[in-house]
């Protein structure tokens, strides 16, 4: 599955992994193009997303993934298949698709984690809540596991993190638990996973974006995100 775009972080690779489960179902995929050097963030991100969207429980990118060192490696021998091409036409597909049950501007919740948040993550949220107070209508929910939660402490993001209004919580998630802040009717989301599965499971809407705008939102109570361009490899 080539792609003519350059991932830039991993609100690129969740709709990536989106637009590849939705494609190959419970088929084992294999990505090549200028992909970058995904760290392990990206690679939960797209790995969540394609499960969510499809049923993929492994992919290969060769050189990168350790069962597949080359493209031959990770095709086991076998003749490639006809490849599908992710470009700016699906990736702006995947976001419209992500969005789509969003309608009121309005945001009560605001979740980041699920795939639980990394420590790069927490500490993104943290230097964009500097300063700042949530909306009185909003809630912002943090979702870690329970080691990286001390580490966070230990930085101060946390403590900064709640100063602002915000919840920093391990080990669980709204659609595991099945649960929300009374009265949600729309949240906001840098996780593809979410976005999917959360408006089927708490009948809510849904806005996806990065982890700045879904801060934005809950300190503003309003969804301003949209998709930037993408870096197009020639």
């Amino acid at each position: 599955m080539p792609s003519s775009l350059r991932m830039t972080g991993f609100q690129d690779w969740g709709m990536f992994g989106y637009f590849v489960g939705d494609a190959v179902m419970e088929a084992r995929p294999v990505m090549v193009g200028d992909l970058g050097q995904p760290d392990l963030a990206d690679l939960k991100h797209f790995g969540a997303a394609a499960a969510s969207s499809g049923g993929v429980e492994m992919y290969h990118i060769p050189g990168r993934t350790p069962d597949a060192p080359t493209l031959e490696a990770a095709f086991g021998g076998a003749a490639e298949p006809e490849p599908l091409h992710y470009g700016e036409a699906q990736r702006r597909a995947m976001y419209d698709s992500l969005n789509s049950i969003g309608n009121s501007e309005d945001v009560d919740f605001v979740l980041i984690g699920c795939p639980h948040a990394s420590l790069e993550q927490i500490g993104r949220v943290a230097r964009a809540l500097e300063g700042r107070t949530l909306s009185a209508g909003t809630e912002l929910w943090v979702m870690t596991p329970r080691a990286l939660r001390s580490v966070a402490d230990r930085n101060g993001w946390t403590a900064t993190i709640e100063g602002a209004g915000g919840r920093v919580l391990t080990d669980s998630c709204p659609a595991m638990s099945r649960v929300a802040p009374a009265g949600t009717k729309v949240f906001a989301t840098d996780s593809a996973k979410q976005a999917h599965y959360l408006p089927a499971i708490l009948g809510i809407e849904a806005w996806f974006g990065t982890t700045e705008e879904c801060v934005d939102a809950a300190v503003t109570g309003r969804w301003r995100g949209s998709l930037a361009p993408a870096a197009v490899v020639r």
